[in-house]
């Protein structure tokens, strides 16, 4: 049956494009898919790159709610606005996604993963999204993909903006952003606040959980001379956001007044040198990550009003990376890392054992990366990476892959990888005030995937098709209950996790409407048990829809997320014995409505949840209904 839904897809993805006419590919470049940027008709890997003019489109706040839409990307939310949000890429863990911010990685050393609950657009330029296996180039955590987030860069004159927004439920953001750039010095900065009441989370009560989100960021780009440049930057977030939960006696989320503050700060200093007339540069580097968390859960005495617990993790990551070019197109990219990790935790000891722990971690690596035109149509891309550890196991990863360009018209690609995921320090440590317990012994997550694919550039549109195929040894299970330790830990599955999909996404404009419409179908199983694996819907469809209108005045922007079936754990009280939920089907609709006055002012009306649907993408967490919100925008 799915060799037959393959070919029917294949057949859809071609005859979607067919009768169209032939027009000049305009070349795009990828910023990730080698340690060097790289052509799009160059890269054997699927790549979607979402500009600034789709982000103004869409008129969404949060780079999640953007990134919905986008073909393999699941997002699971606790609830409403500012509730912990999860991504999952072609049914990975959401710790096998590494998420950039101007290169720099902002992966939480905790958990591995990312909260998108707190990343906003307000002060963001392009995002690129890379698929398959990229640890080869990115190192661990890049299991299945890697996100990279540019911010607004400088320009040759003053420019910037004021953005103010209102909605349902108290919510307020401003931001505010300015870039300048003179002959020899740029600079960007840029502010925002965001504060809102929230809604109703669990399927009880009627208590608000609201959140709060600061940020701050600058960067300088400073010409020493004409062969070398030194770029600073520098982000930092305060949040605040309050949370439901777990009901010991139903055993699903209940109101209670538990809340998270969260600091997240990353930055970078590099310098670029590239002489003239050579086919050789180079760029030395410091990156720096850090996130904290202060969880607040009501306390059981009367001495306590809140218990607290706390996690602080802290990367530095040293890079010096030699570029060569040869020939037209040729390069090859040598390069050294040293990372250096640093874990903190705090809380309430128990039965289960004292939660407080300093840890760290090192690593050395050795990168090398080639791109090679073996004729004019065929290009070899290859990376190799060895990685040394203080803790774990020395690892080797590489990707090796093909891309082939028929004509202007169709170009196919292949690739076959190994990437790795290490165990992150909660679950090798436990963590409180859930009283996880830790397990010092547990192995890397290793995945080798391969992948093929066809793209279809016709008069403006185009067309992909990706088929990949995934086998995760060493899956790492985040709650197993152990009868012997009297608690929940993890353990490393018997047996290999499989993972086979196809995504299909089509590009264009038609009378007028911009069109980005794609369909994702996902097969994930667990070990040896071949268990299914939650919080990802077998099929999942998305639809956007921009028109513009009035002399170019006026613009109208519909989103429809269609999410299939999908499972999800409980554990019941008394016994609390793992049991599988099946989450219903839920399409959403967003909307937003744009009008620009003159070519500084434009006013905005969108509205979240537009048929305001009750869902859930976790269980019992209720997502957000219907919110409607107006705002301005001052552009100079």
């Amino acid at each position: 049956m799915q060799k037959t839904f393959i070919r029917g897809a294949l057949t859809v993805a071609l005859l979607s494009s067919y009768g169209l006419y032939a027009a000049e590919d305009i070349e795009v470049i990828s910023i990730l898919g080698a340690r060097q940027p790289i052509e799009l008709s160059k890269l054997s890997a699927s790549v979607s790159i979402i500009d600034r003019q789709q982000i103004e489109d869409a008129g969404v706040q949060n780079v999640s709610d953007l990134l919905r839409s986008q073909a393999g990307l699941h997002f699971s939310q606790d609830g409403g606005k500012g509730t912990q949000t999860q991504l999952r890429l072609r049914g990975s863990e959401a710790n096998h996604v590494l998420v950039l911010v101007d290169g720099v990685e902002i992966n939480d050393l905790s958990d591995g993963g990312v909260n998108f609950a707190h990343l906003t657009l307000d002060n963001i330029e392009r995002i690129e999204i890379l698929r398959g296996p990229q640890s080869a180039l990115w190192g661990s955590g890049a299991l299945s993909g890697v996100i990279n987030i540019t911010t607004l860069s400088a320009k040759e004159r003053i420019s910037g903006g004021l953005k103010a927004e209102v909605g349902q439920n108290q919510s307020r953001q401003l931001s505010a952003n300015i870039q300048t750039k003179s002959s020899a010095l740029g600079f960007t900065g840029a502010v925002s606040h965001g504060v809102s009441d929230g809604q109703n989370i669990s399927r009880q009560g009627d208590e608000t959980d609201g959140f709060r989100n600061n940020e701050v960021s600058a960067g300088i780009d400073w010409a020493l001379s004409v062969q070398s440049k030194l770029i600073a930057q520098l982000r930092h977030q305060d949040t605040y956001n309050e949370f439901d939960n777990t009901d010991f006696i139903t055993g699903l989320p209940a109101d209670s007044d538990n809340f998270t503050h969260g600091r997240q700060s990353s930055g970078k200093v590099e310098w670029q040198y590239s002489p003239a007339d050579s086919l050789w540069s180079q760029s030395l580097g410091l990156h720096y990550s850090r996130n904290n968390s202060e969880n607040f859960s009501p306390g059981f005495s009367e001495a306590s009003v809140y218990d607290v617990s706390e996690t602080d993790s802290d990367k530095l990551r040293f890079l010096w990376q030699n570029n060569f070019r040869y020939g037209a197109a040729n390069r090859v990219t040598l390069a050294l890392e040293h990372v250096e990790e640093d874990f903190t935790q705090r809380g309430q000891a128990s039965l289960w054992g004292d939660p407080n722990q300093k840890q760290q971690n090192q690593t050395q690596s050795a990168i090398f990366d080639v791109v090679q035109q073996l004729s004019d149509a065929l290009t070899l891309n290859g990376s190799l990476r060895q990685d040394n550890n203080q803790v774990f196991e020395d690892a080797t990863t590489y990707r090796v892959g093909l891309s082939y360009q028929f004509n202007p018209l169709y170009r196919a690609f292949a690739s076959y990888g190994k990437a790795i995921k290490n165990p992150t320090f909660i679950e090798r440590f436990g963590y409180t005030p859930d009283q996880f317990i830790g397990n010092p012994g547990l192995r890397p997550e290793e995945a080798v995937t391969s992948e093929v694919g066809l793209s279809i550039q016709l008069n403006g549109w185009r067309s992909e098709l990706s088929l990949y195929s995934s086998q995760l040894e060493d899956e790492i299970n985040g709650y197993v209950y152990d009868v012997d330790l009297g608690g929940a830990t993890s353990v490393n599955i018997d047996g290999e996790s499989d993972r086979q999909g196809l995504e299909w996404q089509l590009f264009g404009q038609w009378q007028g409407v911009n069109i980005a419409l794609n369909y994702s179908y996902l097969d994930a199983s667990q070990g040896d048990e071949e268990s299914p694996e939650v919080r990802r819907p077998k099929h999942s469809a998305d639809l956007a829809l921009t028109y513009t209108f009035l002399d170019e005045k006026a613009d109208f922007f519909l989103q429809i997320n269609y999410l299939g079936s999908r499972q999800d754990l409980f554990f019941p009280p008394p016994s609390y014995q793992t049991t599988y939920v099946a989450l219903p089907v839920a399409t959403i609709l967003n909307a937003a409505f744009h009008y620009r006055l003159d070519s500084q002012w434009k006013l905005s009306l969108r509205a979240d949840n537009l048929l305001d649907k009750d869902y859930e993408e976790l269980l019992g967490y209720r997502r957000q209904g219907r919110t409607l919100y107006v705002g301005a925008v001052f552009s100079f």
